[in-house]
């Protein structure tokens, strides 16, 4: 297929799945105004219109980024085919695929984000870590932590089968937010995201400072998040990214690395994001220690250090699928230091309105033992933490079970499920 076809299919595909966009949208205009009073009576279906049309517009230098000769004719015909399968105007394209560009490089850039207008109190959310010498084989673990959802159906059916079915593994090993208000705008802001259009040349893949050395190049068109990177002989680093600033960050102990969200370890970006939450303060005028923002970033960080921590030690005992179940279910210290939520917030309180880790799992995701432990949160009405639910043990494809497995099954540790098919 050429760019043109490429992108006509993925805007269908993305126009078949647009039917709530309509109320998706209404909602998205009436949070950002609460998020950002200073933007005023702002028109966001017409700022964002504006927007989509000045990112195709701004093309970078081709000698610089020649991965993307002929990508506008992609981005053009993938607006033109959301549209046509759709049924939904050029607003409607614009919103689809620009408004979180917009809300993270326009409006985050430009207002100050009232969270505290939002929410009660400061949240932390999402969690990975990588284990490539596991005891069985490549080894992960995840939390993702969001408040609860009233309609908890979907999560509660969850079953990540999508984790067994890597081959070869995915460079990109875990994501989680990670962001800076009142942050750097990009110079370019053309839609070029390597992650999102599968830019990157295949070559790349083999060496984690090849891939280190083209996301670089690439630092304007992607993130905020931090990222666990992964090459194809299994070299992985944890990279964190605000707008425009990037760190890389190497394992220390048996090749092991962990992210989690809304913080920075390195110390040039967390001198940034705490530069920028002394601004909001200021803005607000809010005293360093009374202030929400920059409380919210030291809490998360702590909570990072020990994440880190846990990971590495689980790395140097040889790390098992129970065991990386173990540290990403960990809850042995108050909030904000714990790993694993459960509504917590700074008064001491708990609220269905502040993250919790609904979804949790481990896996081996290579070699003859592949398997996966897995549990969500299962009511909104009655919730528990996550880790009071036992988990699911999923085998992946063709794995026979172990006699180890089974007497785990037997015990009531955990409960088995069908294999991946």
């Amino acid at each position: 297929m050429n760019q043109r076809e490429k992108g006509l299919l993925r805007g269908r595909q993305a126009g078949a799945a647009a039917q709530h966009l309509p109320q998706e949208m209404e909602a998205a205009f009436l949070w950002a105004r609460t998020l950002y009073p200073s933007a005023g009576d702002m028109d966001y279906a017409a700022a964002v219109l504006a927007y989509d049309k000045e990112r195709l517009a701004s093309e970078p230098d081709l000698a610089k980024f020649p991965e993307l000769r002929g990508h506008i004719d992609l981005l053009l015909a993938e607006r033109e085919g959301f549209m046509e399968t759709s049924g939904l105007d050029e607003t409607a394209a614009a919103f689809h695929f620009s408004w979180d560009w917009f809300d993270r490089r326009r409006m985050n850039t430009r207002h100050l984000a009232r969270w505290d207008i939002l929410v009660a109190s400061p949240s932390v959310g999402c969690t990975n870590a990588f284990f490539p010498d596991g005891v069985d084989g490549v080894t992960i673990s995840d939390n993702r932590d969001v408040p609860l959802q009233k309609d908890m159906s979907t999560l509660a059916a969850m079953r990540p089968e999508f984790i067994l079915r890597q081959n070869p593994i995915n460079w990109v090993q875990g994501a989680v937010s990670s962001a800076v208000m009142l942050d750097d705008e990009p110079e370019c802001i053309f839609p070029a995201n390597p992650q999102l259009y599968d830019l990157m040349p295949e070559d790349c893949l083999q060496h984690i400072d090849d891939i280190i050395d083209f996301m670089t190049r690439y630092n304007e068109f992607w993130g905020p998040t931090n990222q666990i990177w992964v090459d194809r002989e299994l070299h992985a680093v944890a990279v964190e990214k605000t707008n425009c600033l990037m760190a890389v960050r190497r394992p220390t102990v048996n090749g092991a690395i962990a992210v989690t969200a809304c913080a920075y370890l390195d110390d040039t970006l967390f001198a940034h994001q705490l530069s920028r939450a002394r601004k909001a303060a200021e803005i607000k005028g809010e005293s360093e220690e009374k202030s929400l923002d920059m409380n919210y970033h030291l809490g998360s960080r702590k909570r990072y250090r020990r994440w880190v921590e846990l990971v590495n030690e689980e790395a140097k005992r040889g790390a098992t699928l129970w065991g990386a179940l173990d540290v990403v279910a960990d809850h042995a210290v108050p909030y904000p230091d714990r790993v694993c939520l459960a509504g917590e917030n700074c008064s001491g309180a708990n609220s269905k309105n502040e993250n919790w880790s609904v979804t949790q799992h481990a896996a081996v995701i290579t070699g003859p033992h592949q398997r996966c432990l897995y549990r969500s949160v299962q009511s909104y009405d009655n919730p528990k933490p996550v880790y009071d639910y036992t988990p699911k043990l999923m085998l992946g494809k063709g794995v026979a079970m172990q006699p180890e497995w089974q007497a785990d099954v037997d015990a009531g540790r955990c409960e088995l499920t069908p294999p991946v098919a």
